[in-house]
């Protein structure tokens, strides 16, 4: 189901931590896992659209212009304290840049523009999380249990750069008006079975070139549709 839509004015966030992190080793029981995953606090951090100074991706499809910055939110972290009991550390559990208050995938739009410091950055994505997500947490279906959860992170592309510090408020200065939040997003993209809403969120423009290919490959994949379905 589509999100409702909501005034410009309304929806603001708050950086709380700010992290950044260079490729270490996670391990998983015998097995060691290079990563960019684990992250430490910064009180600032200059975002280009070449990324965070001190930020690395290990592999390359985690990287790119649509996948520069990737943010979670405090009251995720709630939601798996309360549904789950896990006791996740304050900052960059999920791998995040910006760990936020105020901006949940179901409030955030694909194209939203937010205003945060000196920078302004777009939602291009919601984040699919992989197996460094369970690794971590010690906790086998942890990938899974986000994915479903749609509680994922949100990934953005920078429109113009500029220093980012703790503290600052992300304030939402444009909307697109397809209705497509960032859960609706992820929901979409891992039920295979929903050929019309791959189709509406392909038309997404500002949706991240990767997700769009995503969708391509499904639906040519897919049985020829009746023509009366599409109108």
């Amino acid at each position: 189901m589509e999100s409702p839509d909501l005034p410009v004015e309304d929806l603001a966030g708050r950086i709380v931590w700010l992290c950044v992190g260079g490729a270490s080793l996670l391990r998983s029981g015998d097995q060691e896992i290079r990563t960019g995953y684990l992250k430490t606090p910064v009180d600032e951090v200059r975002v280009s659209r070449a990324g965070l100074p001190g930020d690395e991706q290990v592999y390359e499809t985690h990287g790119g212009p649509d996948r520069v910055v990737l943010s979670y939110s405090v009251e995720n972290y709630a939601f798996w304290r309360d549904t789950l009991g896990l006791d996740l550390p304050q900052y960059a559990a999920l791998g995040e840049n910006f760990t936020t208050t105020g901006l949940t995938e179901f409030e955030v739009h694909v194209g939203d523009v937010f205003a945060v410091g000196d920078a302004v950055v777009q939602a291009a994505q919601p984040r699919s999380p992989c197996h460094k997500v369970a690794a971590r947490h010690r906790r086998p279906r942890f990938t899974i249990e986000v994915a479903r959860s749609h509680r994922t992170g949100i990934l953005y592309r920078v429109l113009r750069e500029g220093v980012v510090r703790v503290g600052d408020t992300m304030r939402l200065v444009a909307r697109e008006p397809h209705g497509y939040s960032i859960a609706d997003a992820n929901r979409i993209l891992i039920d295979r079975r929903d050929l019309a809403g791959a189709r509406a969120l392909l038309r997404v423009d500002s949706l991240a070139e990767a997700k769009k290919a995503e969708l391509r490959d499904r639906l040519a994949a897919a049985p020829p549709t009746d023509p009366k379905e599409l109108s």
